[in-house]
């Protein structure tokens, strides 16, 4: 299967945006994103550390990686990952009752507490990771098919931070406590 080289385009800008932004954010204040991974309870005490230290350089890693055409189909890869292991780390939390949870997604600039509406924005995600994995027609791109990329990526990177707001913002469920 393949897809427009416009939608190509959209996901890659898309995915660079969100992942290089999260890895700045969390290079900022790495003890802040340690103690957000150790909230999640998922690894053992002693790799807290050093996978809060290793996820930013793979996320810009990565997220640099689809810049480049020889990269790309490898970095859409490791970043679909990551989307699935983040919902499945948010899943498990929310099943276990652990709503309060900051999601760790953009560290000092926006908070989030994880919920099913951010386990299904990382599935989305994954699923323009996969767009990328998939290769486009090489149809040639008319200036038309330019301003489209630009306004897309613009529209949906402003969707996403305005659901992000959103969601942020929204009081706890009834019945969960932090």
């Amino acid at each position: 299967m393949t897809v427009d080289p416009v939608l190509s385009l959209v996901a890659l800008l898309l995915l660079a945006a969100i992942f290089g932004t999260a890895a700045v954010t969390k290079f900022k204040d790495p003890d802040v994103f340690a103690g957000v991974v150790e909230q999640y309870d998922l690894l053992p005490h002693g790799l807290v550390r050093p996978f809060a230290y290793a996820l930013p350089i793979l996320e810009l890693a990565a997220a640099l990686g689809l810049l480049l055409p020889a990269t790309r189909a490898p970095a859409a890869a490791v970043l679909t990952l990551l989307l699935l292991a983040f919902a499945g780390a948010m899943a498990v939390n929310l099943a276990r009752g652990r709503s309060d949870i900051d999601c760790g997604c953009f560290i000092g600039l926006l908070r989030q507490r994880i919920s099913w509406a951010l386990v299904a924005r990382n599935l989305v995600l994954a699923g323009f990771g996969l767009a990328l994995l998939t290769g486009d027609t090489g149809r040639s791109l008319a200036p038309l098919d330019w301003f489209t990329v630009l306004m897309g990526s613009g529209c949906l990177l402003a969707l996403y931070g305005a659901t992000g707001r959103l969601f942020g913002l929204a009081p706890p469920a009834a019945g969960h406590s932090g």
